[in-house]
């Protein structure tokens, strides 16, 4: 209730002029490019409108049914559509924002399997209330065939039975739940195949970034078993290596 209050409170005085200047100060100075010349890295074709994300700015005031900042939408709806018919795992879908971009960008015969533990705390709704919702938006979409939508603890519930193309670890922020998803589930994601670890980079900006999947990004930069990838916003970006555990 008291948190209910205080985000009222918030969303009111940041309506007001002074409010909105405060908003603009706080993003302004966040290394967003406001010019071409600005760039520091451009993409290497522009396949569609996801690839055109740098030229917004993106921070966690994006968030709205999707807990994601712009570029990070963009990355995760360009790398589902580059896979073609590929097996995703997502570990920890909440509201479902994720689940429907990545379902939207599935190629046909691709899956998704979605897992959530419906753990969301007494005061919002209920986590079969969120998968009731989400099971109608993608019905509304024309985009339910290939999703599956798992209640399942991510460390003992069944994997897809091929190897995953993508799997995007957004569940459980502690270091100990982190790693335990990373154990588990590197085994099942193909040489090759790409790992996205959600709040996971302090971009400087507003955001939030969990340090239990920063300690966890953090070895990974050391496992030669998985490569960098560019990332977006506090995704951080991993290809398997065929050495990987």
């Amino acid at each position: 209730m008291l948190r209910d209050t205080a985000k009222r409170f918030l969303v009111r005085a940041g309506r007001t002029r002074p409010g909105q200047h405060v908003v603009h100060a706080t993003l302004t100075g966040d290394g967003t490019p406001t010019r071409f010349h600005e760039l520091d890295r451009w993409p290497t074709e522009v396949r569609g409108f996801e690839d055109l994300a740098f030229m917004f700015r993106s921070s966690q005031l994006d968030h709205g049914i999707a807990s994601l900042r712009f570029d990070e939408a963009a990355l995760l709806f360009g790398l589902v559509r580059s896979l073609g018919r590929a097996t995703i795992a997502e570990l920890g879908r909440y509201k479902g924002g994720s689940t429907v971009m990545i379902a939207a960008a599935m190629a046909e015969g691709a899956e998704l399997w979605s897992y959530d533990l419906h753990l969301h705390g007494p005061d919002g709704p209920s986590g079969e209330e969120l998968d009731a919702e989400l099971t109608d938006a993608l019905q509304r979409l024309g985009i339910a065939e290939g999703v599956r939508l798992l209640v399942a603890d991510t460390r003992t519930a069944e994997q897809p039975p091929t190897p995953c193309d993508l799997v995007f670890l957004d569940g459980d922020h502690s270091y100990e739940g982190a790693r335990a998803d990373l154990d588990r589930w590197a085994p099942a994601l193909r040489p090759g195949g790409h790992l996205l670890l959600h709040d996971a980079v302090d971009t400087g900006g507003w955001g939030t970034v969990h340090p239990g999947v920063v300690r966890l990004v953090a070895e990974l930069d050391r496992d030669a078993g998985w490569v960098r990838g560019p990332g977006a916003g506090t995704i951080a970006q991993f290809v398997r290596q065929p050495t990987a555990a």
